[in-house]
């Protein structure tokens, strides 16, 4: 894609000439991420030309020709005080978490263009974002909770249940990163299995399998081959009961299916805490952050991008006794 770039009268970059598209440009800008992260600047970049659109009418679309060097600081502040004052479709007012991630994606494509040299600067650069703070904790199981569960789905669940609620728990992986694995992701080493796959940010991350759960992944490949669907290197592991038996026509199971397979098996634990997919993830972190490993490994394990955000995963209370003036040898 080539970008011509024109010039006011002050010799100042004012606009440029799309000799393709406009999503051949956001094409270049997504390229390089994954589809969830791609869906969420999409969705981000498109409410924020809707606001500057409707409220400005900017930034102007001439023929073929694009005016985003109007978008100023003044836009980006305003675009976050309606944020802070508009509330979700849930009638809720949007957490700051939410807020600091859409000017966060409008920052991102900015400086896209401003390394494109399509402007002269970045409006979003020093535009002042709402500190990340977690409004609602994202419940999780205590290992007691944990050990029921495990308990009850090895005796009870059906070979697919079990494997999916054994894998996400005992690894901590994401909903998406469990639903995108085929069984090439899967390898042996010194008669360890492990996982390896693509996560959040294009990461690649191999985590070691649990051997209880590497022994029921096992048994539901099994199942699923006595069923008449043997699942191939290539396939997704993890499939809709109505998949069909064409090798091109196979899906991968919904979040929604694995939504329901947690929080069904969950609720015979416990029926007064929501527990999610997600929860299982911060059962996960908490555990072993809880039983004395180390932030850091648990971090990089669960492929955090910043050590803060397992941070808020780590429950524990200290006590008086505890504080480490009381390990001081000075005495």
């Amino acid at each position: 894609m080539s970008l011509n770039v024109a010039h006011d009268q002050n010799n100042q970059l004012s606009l440029f000439t799309i000799e393709d598209t406009v999503e051949d440009l956001l094409y270049e800008f997504l390229r390089d991420r994954g589809f969830k992260t791609e869906q969420s600047y999409r969705a981000d970049l498109k409410r924020f030309f809707s606001f500057t659109k409707e409220n400005f009418g900017l930034p102007r679309l001439i023929g073929n020709k694009m005016f985003f060097r109007e978008i100023r600081r003044i836009h980006i502040v305003k675009y976050k005080k309606f944020l802070e004052e508009a509330t979700s479709k849930r009638n809720k007012p949007y957490a700051p978490n939410t807020i600091n991630r859409r000017i966060s994606s409008v920052s991102s494509f900015f400086q896209f263009l401003l390394q494109r040299e399509i402007i002269e600067k970045n409006p979003a650069e020093f535009c002042k974002r709402p500190n990340r703070i977690v409004l609602y904790e994202t419940q999780a199981f205590s290992d007691r909770e944990m050990k029921t569960l495990f308990d009850l789905v090895i005796a009870e669940a059906p070979p697919l249940h079990r494997a999916i609620i054994l894998l996400l728990f005992t690894t901590g992986m994401r909903q998406a990163e469990l639903r995108a694995l085929k069984l090439l992701n899967f390898e042996l080493d010194e008669g360890i299995m492990f996982i390896r796959y693509i996560g959040k940010g294009q990461k690649i991350n191999k985590i070691p399998v649990h051997p209880t759960t590497a022994y029921y992944i096992n048994k539901y490949v099994e199942w699923m081959e006595e069923k008449g669907r043997k699942v191939e290197k290539d396939d997704y592991l993890f499939q809709p009961s109505k998949n069909s038996h064409s090798i091109r026509l196979k899906k991968k199971l919904s979040h929604t299916a694995v939504g329901y397979i947690v929080g069904k098996w969950a609720k015979k634990v416990n029926k007064e805490k929501r527990i999610t997919p997600h929860s299982a993830r911060a059962t996960f972190i908490s555990s072993l952050i809880d039983n004395g490993e180390d932030i850091y490994y648990v971090s990089q394990l669960v492929n955090h991008a910043d050590v803060r955000t397992t941070q808020r995963y780590n429950k524990r209370k200290r006590t008086h006794r505890k504080n480490p003036i009381f390990n001081l040898n000075f005495f």
